[in-house]
């Protein structure tokens, strides 16, 4: 069993904070431009952060046991609610962004993501009942936080990109590298404590440079649209 000091378990909070900081930015950033996205994009930040915040709650509790209290439950379902919270993140950004380019909104951006989740919940109940282990389930929820992953990833690259904000761009890009690095990183079988430290550490930049990019996006959508974002406002339309 993989075993944490507990500088390494009280680090792993930190990326957490800092990513939930960043998605947090760009919930506000979409509520500006519709509030039905903007609820969507607020439950997508709580979902990501929970998840977040339960791995590193079971990653303490581990280093406090010295590896003898696994709670299953925090560990396993951590790509459950991050496939969740990225999939109704990306929804919610993409529905902003079509408003942004004076694009007819979607009269229900909820029924795409709702369908997307219902299904993978469906191939994950199957997964579950017809496989052993049972819990390779959560491999099907590990495509699809993957997938939404990058498709917000994307999304916010072409939004700096038609903002003219390059640095912004960078850092996006910085971001989605290292979570790819860590994705293989994380393969490796001898999870040693060093290896860990590494990871966490390349963490914690990929998230900082999240957070700090998600600010500069959103201050900059905000400014730009400021126009209509009055006037959907006074529409009743935010």
């Amino acid at each position: 069993m993989v075993t944490f000091t507990m500088g390494l378990a009280l680090e792993d909070f930190v990326p957490v904070i800092l990513s939930s900081l960043g998605l947090f930015i760009l919930a506000r950033m979409v509520d500006q431009f519709g509030r039905s996205a903007g609820r969507m994009a607020y439950l997508g930040w709580a979902l990501i952060t929970l998840g977040g915040l339960f791995k590193a709650l079971w990653k303490l509790i581990m280093a406090l046991s010295n590896g003898q209290t696994d709670v299953a439950w925090m560990d396993l379902g951590l790509f459950l609610w991050m496939g969740t919270g990225f999939t109704f993140m990306a929804f919610a950004v993409w529905h902003a962004q079509r408003i942004m380019r004076g694009k007819k909104a979607p009269k229900n951006p909820w029924l795409a993501p709702i369908i997307i989740v219902a299904l993978n919940g469906f191939g994950a109940v199957v997964v579950a009942l017809t496989m052993s282990p049972a819990d390779r389930w959560r491999f099907v929820f590990l495509g699809l936080t993957t997938i939404a992953n990058v498709a917000l990833a994307v999304l916010l690259i072409v939004q700096a990109y038609r903002q003219h904000q390059y640095g912004v761009m960078g850092l996006f890009v910085l971001n989605i590298v290292i979570v790819f690095a860590l994705s293989g990183m994380a393969r490796i079988p001898d999870q040693t404590i060093p290896l860990q430290w590494m990871e966490q550490i390349l963490n914690t930049l990929a998230q900082g440079a999240f957070a700090v990019a998600a600010w500069r996006l959103g201050a900059k959508a905000v400014t730009r649209y400021s126009r209509m974002v009055v006037a959907y406002q006074m529409r009743g339309l935010a």
